[in-house]
């Protein structure tokens, strides 16, 4: 698939709210325009949106307890992945985030660690599996299923990584990060969905993740084969995403089809009722007109009978007598 550009609005109003702060800093009278390099550090964030590329499976990252694992050990199931790319230290972005994901996920009726799992890498090499296993420890302590469903711990893990993995990974996924005054990144505000063999599948922008587009972006991640129920699939085959509005939107062809099917089937019902009742009358009858048959021919019987028994008896009176 070609991969197409897609820009960031958040990231860009984020990219001008830093440079009215950056421009009000100083006093009026030595307020001055960015150079053209600080603009470019702030604006070279976008998402090159790389549908169908398959993640580094063999970079390998630092879990939050210390472990250096390869990418493709998280890769071994029929699991769709959420992907955050974050920096542990960002002071309000990356945590947005990562609150938001969470309440989505409490609003969601399918379990990490059963169901998906949740993988957070930090594009920041200078970080480490302090930050990354406090990070770990209070989104798992806000996921509310997490009291309750020991797998979850499995499910959802947070890393760190050299320059070189990390590198790896982001360029796999389009995701540009660049360093800025402070210690500070700009960088695009996404969450990205993966397949259960490391395909990437979706992106999802911005802060806001609807619980329905959640569940529709694991179930398009996972080709449907973690839908619950008849209505997850109903829901995954009436839904599709649309690229242009960046949503999923109803499919009116599938939902006639559906319609057409239960018509089909109603149809098919009743007229099986009709043959039914009819066969049953129709077999009803036949009892009935054999019972009168049957009962007839007792009738000629017992007619019949009396009269032999007469004969005889004056047959024999008769051979008596004589």
């Amino acid at each position: 698939m070609i991969p197409t550009t897609r820009r960031n609005p958040v990231s860009t109003l984020l990219a001008v709210l830093a440079t009215v702060i950056a421009m009000s800093a100083f006093p009026a009278a030595a307020q001055r325009l960015l150079e053209k390099d600080e603009i470019r550090q702030l604006n070279g964030v976008d998402l090159l949106e790389s549908q169908g590329s398959t993640l580094p499976m063999d970079a390998v990252f630092t879990t939050a307890d210390g472990r250096d694992v390869a990418l493709a050990q998280y890769f071994l199931d029929d699991k769709p992945t959420i992907l955050a790319l974050v920096y542990y230290e960002c002071p309000i972005v990356c945590p947005t985030v990562l609150t938001s994901l969470v309440t989505t996920l409490n609003d969601l009726d399918y379990t990490a660690g059963e169901d998906f799992r949740v993988l957070v890498i930090s594009f920041d090499h200078t970080e480490n599996t302090t930050q990354a296993l406090a990070k770990r420890e209070n989104f798992i302590r806000n996921y509310e299923r997490s009291t309750t469903n020991p797998s979850v711990r499995d499910g959802i893990e947070f890393f760190t990584g050299s320059e070189e993995s990390i590198r790896s990974i982001a360029n796999s996924v389009g995701f540009a990060f660049n360093e800025i005054a402070g210690g500070e990144y700009a960088h695009p505000i996404s969450l990205m969905a993966v397949s259960p063999k490391g395909v990437l599948t979706r992106y999802m922008y911005g802060y806001d993740y609807p619980t329905k587009d959640m569940k529709l972006t694991l179930l398009d991640a996972s080709e449907g084969k973690i839908a619950a129920s008849l209505g997850d699939r109903l829901l995954h085959f009436c839904y599709r995403y649309d690229p242009l509005a960046g949503s999923y939107s109803l499919v009116a062809f599938r939902v006639m089809q559906i319609g057409a099917g239960l018509g089909a089937i109603i149809l098919a019902t009743v007229i099986g009722l009709l043959f039914y009742g009819e066969r049953k009358r129709a077999h009803a009858l036949n009892q009935i007109n054999t019972d009168d048959d049957d009962q007839n021919g007792a009738s000629n019987t017992d007619t019949s009978n009396p009269s032999t028994s007469t004969g005889s008896i004056a047959g024999v009176s008769t051979g008596h007598m004589s």
